[in-house]
Parts: C-alpha cells; sequence; structure tokens
C-alpha cells in the first residue's frame, strides 16, 4: 500500500479553511483511491480560530452582509451540500436559525463560527475513505524542515512528521512598541491604571473596568464599534427606537465612561444600506485592470501620481452618474459613462467636464482625503462645539448611509472603492510601488483612509453611537488624540490639540487599532522559530539604497512559498494571508463570495491543487533547489 501524503494545515479560522475545503473538492472529484492524511491544527477551536469562536458575543458583528459570504467554493444548487456546492452564509443562517432578521443581514461572529463548523462538519462528511482528517488542538512551536518533510513540535510535546504544510497563522499578538511600550510600562508600575493592547475584542478582559471608571480608545475604526457595544449593551444597557427615527440610550449604571480619539478625530463611515444583490459586479471604465497592467508594465510606479487620480477619476463618475440618474433618468447616467469611455477620460476634472455638459451644476470631484479628515486645518473652542459639530457629521453620514449604496452618490462612489481592491493590488503587490511611496503615501496615506470610508459598519451602528454621545455615556474628544502617562497622578491623560480644554484622565487605556502584521513585532513561539531557522524573512520593497522593509512574509507569486534567508524557495510550505501582508495588500478578508471566488478562494485554490498534483509525486524525492528572484523597481 502507498505511504500516505501528510498535510498540516496550521491555523482553522476562514484562510485554513478554505484550503481544507478546496482540497476536499478535489479530492473528491478525483477519487482515486490515493490515501491521504490531513491535520488540520489550531490551540483555541478546531475549525474557528479564536477571531470565530462560538462562544464570543453578540454583539460582535462582520461589517460584510452575510448574503456576499460564502465559505464554499461553488454556488449551492439546493442538493446535497459538499466541498465545491454548498449554501452562502445567509443560506445556512436562514435555513438553521431563526434570528437572521434581528441583525439587517450583519452576522454575529459567533454564529459565522457556527457556519465554518457546519463547513468542517460536511468536508468530514464527505471525505473519500482513502481520506483521513485528523482535528488536533495543540499550538505549533516550531517547525524543521528534514530532507524530504517538516517536523512540527506541537505544544502536546508531540511532533508530527508531515509532506507539505500549510501555514494559515491569521491575525497576530504583537509585542508593543514605541508610544504604545510607554504606556504599558507606565500602567504596569502605576496601581489602577491598565493597558490593553490592540487585538480581538472577544480576547480582551474587561474585569478591571469599573461602574463609571474613565476608558480611553485609542482608535475609531472597526474594533471601536466591537468596543462601544461590549462596554454598553454587554453591560446590560438597552437601545430604543425613537418616532423620529434616533435611538435613545438606557443605561445599566454598570457602564464606564467612555473617552475615544483618533489620528482623523472621525469614526470609520457608515457602510450604505445594500441596494445589490449578491452577485453584483461592477464595470470599471477609467480604473480598468488594463490600465493598471500598463503601468505596472511602465515601472516607477507612484501611488499619489499615478494611481490615485484613476481611482478618484473612477468614483467621480460613479457619483455624477448617480445623481444624473436619480434627476435625469437612467439614459442621462448612460451617456455619462459612454462619453467617458468614448473620450478616454482618466481624471477628475474630465469627468466633472463631461458631468457639467450634461446638467451637474455642482461640484462632483471625489478628493478622498478631504472625505477622510474632515476636521483638517479646524480648531474648536470647546468640547462642546466639538460634541455639536462631530454629531451634526455622524447625522449626516447615517442619513447618506440609509439612501443605500445605489441611491446616495457618495456611498455609491465610495464602494467603488471595495470593488477595485484587486485592481490595486496590480498596482501594489511584490514590490510594484516606488518602495517610499509604498511606505509614505499608499501605507501611510491611503490605506487608513481606504478603511475608514469603504470599510465601515452597518448603519444602525452609527444610530448608537450617537445616542451613547447624547447620554453622555461616550464623548468622542477629537482629532490628533494624544496619550501621556501623567506625571502628577495615577491615570493616562488624553486630549486633542484641536479642541480647547479637551484634556481626560483616563484609568484604562484601550487600544482599537487592528494590529499591524509585522514579523519581528509578532509574539508567536512558530513565527519566531521560522525567523531563527530562515524559513521566514521579511519582503523588501527596492534595491541599494531605495529600501522599504515591510515586515511581510517574502514569499513567491502563487502558490505562496516562502524564501529563505538564502533566497531559495521552501516549496514544500505554503503561506496565506495575512502573515503576507505588505508583500500583498488586504489579506485582511477572510471570506469569499458565493457566485464568484475572491482572491481569498483563488489563493486557498492554489495551495491546495499545489499539494495534491506535486505533493506524493516528489513526497520522497531530493528536494529541488529553487532561487528567488529579487523584485527590483
Amino acid at each position: 500500500m502507498n505511504e500516505s501524503l501528510k498535510v498540516a494545515i496550521i491555523g482553522s479560522g476562514p484562510r485554513g479553511m478554505s484550503v481544507l475545503e478546496r482540497m476536499a473538492a478535489h479530492l473528491i472529484e478525483a477519487d482515486n483511491g490515493e490515501p491521504v492524511e490531513i491535520f488540520l491544527i489550531d490551540d483555541v477551536n478546531i475549525g474557528t480560530g479564536r477571531i470565530w469562536k462560538t462562544d464570543q458575543s453578540h454583539f460582535l458583528l462582520m461589517n460584510t452582509i452575510a448574503p456576499e459570504v460564502s465559505a464554499f467554493s461553488g454556488f449551492w444548487d439546493g442538493g446535497e451540500v459538499r466541498p465545491g456546492n454548498g449554501p452562502s452564509f445567509a443560506q445556512w443562517w436562514q435555513t438553521h436559525r431563526d434570528d437572521y432578521s434581528e441583525y439587517g443581514g450583519y452576522g454575529p461572529r459567533a454564529i459565522y463560527g457556527e457556519y465554518l463548523l457546519f463547513v468542517l462538519a460536511t468536508v468530514e462528511r464527505t471525505l473519500p475513505p482513502a481520506v483521513t482528517l485528523h482535528k488536533v488542538t495543540a499550538r505549533v512551536d516550531s517547525l524543521d524542515e528534514l530532507d524530504a518533510s517538516q517536523l512540527l513540535h506541537l505544544s502536546t510535546g508531540r511532533t508530527l512528521e508531515v509532506h507539505r504544510t500549510v501555514l494559515a497563522t491569521g491575525h497576530p499578538v504583537n509585542e508593543t512598541s514605541g508610544h504604545e511600550s510607554t504606556m504599558e510600562e507606565f500602567a504596569a508600575r502605576t496601581p489602577g491604571v491598565s493597558y490593553l493592547k490592540g487585538d480581538s475584542v472577544a480576547s480582551m478582559d474587561f474585569s478591571s473596568i469599573e461602574p463609571g471608571q474613565h476608558v480611553g480608545i485609542m482608535g475609531m475604526g472597526l474594533t471601536f464599534y466591537d468596543l462601544m457595544s461590549e462596554l454598553t449593551m454587554g453591560r446590560g444597557g438597552k437601545f430604543s427606537k425613537n418616532d423620529d427615527g434616533s435611538m435613545t440610550y438606557h443605561p445599566s449604571g454598570r457602564e464606564p465612561r467612555i473617552f475615544a480619539g483618533s489620528r482623523s478625530g472621525l469614526p470609520v463611515q457608515m457602510r450604505g444600506l445594500n441596494q445589490k444583490p449578491f452577485d453584483y459586479e461592477y464595470q470599471h471604465a477609467i480604473f480598468t485592470v488594463e490600465r493598471a497592467l500598463m503601468i505596472r508594465e511602465r515601472g516607477d510606479v507612484y501611488f499619489h501620481r499615478d494611481v490615485l487620480p484613476l481611482l478618484e477619476a473612477e468614483m467621480t463618475l460613479v457619483y455624477a452618474e448617480t445623481k444624473l440618474r436619480l434627476e435625469k433618468g437612467e439614459e442621462e447616467a448612460q451617456k455619462l459613462r459612454n462619453l467617458v469611455l468614448e473620450h478616454q477620460v482618466q481624471t477628475v476634472e474630465g469627468v466633472m467636464m463631461l458631468a457639467h455638459t450634461l446638467g451637474v451644476p455642482y461640484p462632483v470631484g471625489v478628493n478622498l482625503y478631504q472625505l477622510g479628515y474632515p476636521f483638517k486645518g479646524c480648531t474648536f473652542s470647546s468640547p462642546e462645539s466639538f460634541k455639536k459639530m462631530m454629531l451634526s457629521v455622524l447625522e449626516t453620514d447615517y442619513a447618506e448611509a440609509m439612501k443605500g449604496n445605489v441611491n446616495s452618490p457618495i456611498k455609491a462612489a465610495l464602494d467603488v472603492i471595495r470593488s477595485t481592491r484587486h485592481i490595486i493590488r496590480l498596482f501594489v503587490d511584490f514590490g510594484g510601488l516606488n518602495p517610499e511611496s509604498h511606505r509614505e503615501e499608499f501605507l501611510k496615506k491611503f490605506n487608513p483612509v481606504c478603511n475608514a470610508l469603504s470599510a465601515g459598519p452597518p448603519a444602525f451602528r452609527s444610530l448608537q453611537l450617537q445616542a451613547l454621545i447624547r447620554a453622555d455615556i461616550l464623548t468622542v474628544v477629537g482629532p490628533s488624540i494624544k496619550f501621556e502617562p501623567s506625571e502628577t497622578s495615577p491615570c493616562i491623560k488624553m486630549y486633542s490639540p484641536s479642541v480647547l480644554d479637551s484634556t481626560v484622565e483616563v484609568k484604562t487605556v484601550i487600544d482599537a487599532r487592528v494590529p499591524n502584521p509585522n514579523l519581528y513585532h509578532d509574539t508567536s513561539t512558530l513565527t519566531r522559530s521560522l525567523i531563527e531557522s530562515g524559513i521566514y524573512t521579511q519582503f523588501v520593497n527596492g534595491a541599494d539604497d531605495a529600501l522599504f522593509e515591510t515586515g511581510g512574509v517574502n514569499v513567491t507569486q502563487s502558490p505562496f512559498h516562502p524564501i529563505r534567508h538564502d533566497q531559495t524557495v521552501a516549496d514544500r510550505l505554503y503561506v496565506i494571508g495575512i502573515p503576507t501582508e505588505h508583500t500583498r495588500w488586504f489579506m485582511q478578508s477572510g471570506s469569499s463570495r458565493p457566485n464568484k471566488w475572491n482572491d481569498l478562494m483563488v489563493d486557498a485554490n492554489a495551495i491546495a491543487a499545489d499539494i495534491l498534483q506535486r505533493g506524493k509525486g516528489d513526497a520522497n524525492a531530493d528536494q529541488d533547489q529553487h532561487y528567488a528572484i529579487a523584485r527590483t523597481l
């Protein structure tokens, strides 16, 4: 009998599960009787990982609507569920639970975790007889490369030898650095003061936070809304809807006093009410794949010079044609798009000029930095004056969100960002940008604004936030937020330089920013062992004196083998998702769509196919030596 091909998947969150599902689909299709053993390894929860564990609060929501999410790699035909043919998250949820209507289509992460377990059970049930799935609850502490295999050292003391290993380790837990380290050290030596570093809210311990205690939140992205929910509804508070559509908060008395701030001073904006079918695909007119490939091939690409103007022009087109459609009808809107295509328009100004000829009398240009930093250059005479401005901004944003992502010109335009991520990747991935532009323009400037404007929560979160502000449970302190350990009292002071008399003293600071993936900040024993052994190295964009050390794992193109320190390729290992962030872009996506594979499923399939096509055939062969080609601009 042939020796089994043994494959380890380290990490069983959505990325590891996608590789498993695609392997299962290939194995079921082939059903050739070849023995395969798959080891699905996770130290928290097999099938969900720690981010999607099923025992977390139902107040913690996804920010993508359930009909657009699937962990199966094929559209369900309504028949027997199997890998490659299964229900979307929404279809499963509506079939297996009776609370779908309570969440406006946005699933709690815990319920998505239940769905992932359903996918795992489906894989187990349908695997061919010669294929065995082992579920291993353990941490992989280190990995040794042998001649034709890998030896995994588990936290249980066990070792496991396999022929192929997929590293799907997901979101890191980082050590603190810089100013965060200063606050962490201050909290450690100051009784009554605490600092919670960036992590999943489900993994944070709030037990030491007392009712009425002042808590400062650093960052106002998606994690901020999770914290807002847990520290209010999670402590027994309730929201009620008013006749005018607003909300009122009814405190339980157990809430802390929450103060929040960020660089922009603006909470991440709301997603427009979804008005698009789950299989909607936007047709690009300006920011196209063809233009991206041409510019990338030319080289010397700067994001602000070569990429952002095209993206903003595409968004301006959608903004203007939405206005035309609402005011003059679909035919006039189509005229604008046809004129843009006919004249090969590539600028915001060009789109505005054409829109004006069709009767759009007002400025329609989209400037992402103006939208992302509405308070830039402003000063406020008091916290109360800033509060009034903040509520006004939130009310306006909510009103636009409720018009929908088709009928609100601005929300329709911002939705273009989500539809163009694959094109942005063509410019960025594997050192496509000039190194300085990659670091300063793209990651430091564009990326935060992109997330703030396009990756927001459901619109009802805005009503909740407004209600908490009006109830004086939560205060947005202001832009350019500062946190400084007090020299005179046991607290940390936070303030906004743009808001006079905004200083508040807090006992707990919570970093609500998503941890930035970086090999050298990751506390994982496995990651550190891979660095020490030279298997993991960081991707460096550029050459000579123009270098950007990204902190992302240096990998080949698909199927994403790590490139060792000596520039050879570890072609029996695969890295998927977040560890490769900054080598590639937007690896946070953890789900695919029901009707069409996104990059996550494409990557998972490439890895699964490579394992099964090459695995057994060369499992005992001498390892070929491959040398990586340095990528320079």
